[in-house]
This record gives structure tokens, sequence and C-alpha cells, in this order.
């Protein structure tokens, strides 16, 4: 039962970071390719505030989170100047920097690559605790990310992604509002970060690799672009498929091609017939 609740709050990070970076991809349109740069950050953040400071941990989560948000503001202002794959590249560089940053000056405790030894509340001291916490975040998350999509600020985040031209007649700039969407949903990565640090007890820098922010693409590709109910069912199906084939028996040495191979079946199958994602509303071939 320990290792369904550890499953279920896997996927709730997940889902707050796929919530995040449909806002950005989805109702955006940028194409970031760097998520786990933030998702990365938070972690080191609210771990490194926990072990070495002694800070509580969920003050250490939000400071992350504020943090995060920072930091995503801060990567983005140099990229501003550039659009679609140019835009997407540099992203992915950033994340190659960032993840050689985690390994080369990112902190450790003796005798390891990572960060171990977080203190944690009772609220997070068990795997039953730290599911239902967890999932009250993640709910929490995406009820503030439904509001923001269908407030004023969602139409115009829409409108930088469909018609940048009509905002700008309007005297509004796309541009301060890529700014803000991207540093909340740097914010809420980084929120998941620290909640995914909790949740493995060790950090080190192979967890943010570009595999990391790959996943997250495949998450709201599957699920669906410009979608709240995508961000979530993205991340619960697929990672209820991947463990599900855990469960049939094979032998070790097969079990691992035989999940890449479904697993990539699976989404080229959703690519061909579904390029919108299974539930999504918005396809960048429009």
């Amino acid at each position: 039962m320990d290792h369904i609740f550890f499953l279920g709050t896997l996927i709730c990070v997940w889902i707050i970071v796929s919530v995040a970076a449909n806002l950005v991809i989805g109702y955006t349109g940028m194409l970031a390719m760097g998520q786990a740069v933030y998702l990365g950050f938070g972690a080191y953040a609210a771990s490194c505030l926990n072990i070495f400071l002694g800070v509580n941990y969920f003050v250490a989560v939000a400071i992350a989170a504020v943090a995060s948000g920072f930091v995503a503001v801060l990567t983005l202002l140099p990229l501003l100047r550039l659009e679609g794959m140019y835009f997407a590249l540099a992203t992915l560089g950033l994340n190659f920097v960032f993840f050689d940053l985690f390994r080369n000056l990112g902190p450790r405790v003796e005798g390891s690559e990572g960060l171990y030894g977080i203190i944690l509340p009772a609220a997070l001291a068990t795997p039953t605790a730290q599911f239902f916490t967890t999932l009250a975040v993640a709910v929490l998350c995406i009820i503030a990310a439904a509001r923001l999509v269908k407030s004023p600020l969602g139409r115009a985040l829409r409108a930088t992604r469909d018609r940048p031209d009509a905002l700008l007649s309007l005297g509004k700039s796309p541009t301060a509002y890529h700014i803000v969407i991207w540093g909340v949903a740097g914010a809420l990565t980084g929120l998941a970060g620290g909640l995914y640090a909790a949740t493995l007890f060790y950090i080190d820098p192979t967890l943010f690799t570009i595999n990391a922010s790959i996943l997250v693409l495949v998450y709201i590709g599957v699920g669906g672009l410009a979608s709240i109910g995508g961000s979530i069912l993205g991340p619960v199906l697929l990672i209820t498929f991947t463990e599900a084939l855990r469960y049939l028996g094979l032998p070790s040495t097969l079990m691992g091609p035989i999940q890449q191979a479904l697993y990539g079946a699976l989404l080229i199958g959703v690519m061909i017939f579904r390029r919108k994602g299974l539930v999504g509303t918005h396809d960048f071939q429009e």
C-alpha cells in the first residue's frame, strides 16, 4: 500500500509540473523545453534550506517556489528576442547549463553525489501523509491555474499565442505577459521540485537532465495542449501505464525494452490521431 501512495504522490508532483508547463506552452505558445531547470532549482533550494539551515520544510518549499519564479524570470530575459524553434533550443541549452551547475557546484552531503537528510514535518513524514498533503497542494494549483486561464489574464495569454498583433493594437505588450506567466510557471515548478525532494528523500543532478524536461512535454502532449484537464490526464495515464507493465511478470532483461517500445507506440498513436492530445484545445499546426 505504501508503494501505491508513493506513486500517487509522484503523479501529483508531475501534475503540478505539467500544469505549469501547459500555461507556458499551451496557453501562451512559447515552446519551452527546460522545465527540469526550475524543478531542480526548487528541489535543491528547499533541501538546502532544510538540511543546512534547519528551516521548516513547508517554509523552505514556499521560499524555493518564490525563488524559482524569480530565477525563471531572470533566465527568460536574455531569450526574449528569440522565437519558435530558436527559443526552444535556447531553453534546451538552459537545461544543460543548469545540469552542469547542479553537478559541479550543487551542494552535497559527505560521501554522496547529492543531498539527503531532509527533516520532514508530520504532514510529509509517511507515504500516506505525503500523498494527501501533495494531493491537496496539487488540487490548489489546479484550481488556481483554472481560474487564471478563465480570467482576463488568461484571455490575454491566448491572445499572445494566437493574435499578438491584435494585442499590440490595444497597447498591451505580449512580452510582458510572457514574463509574467513564465515567472508563475517557474514558481509552480519550483514548488513541485520541493515536494519531489521530500518524496524521494534524496536528490542528485541526474534527476534533472533533459530527460525530465522531455517527459513533461510528453505528459502535456498526450494529455492535451491548452487544457488543465490534459495536464492532469497525461501524468495519470502515462505513469499508471508505465507502472502497470511491472506486474506482467516479464524477465527484468526484457522489461525495459518492452516498456520503452509500448510507451513509444502509445505516444506515436496519440500524436498521429490526436495532435491536440486526448483532451487538448489547441494545435500548433493551426
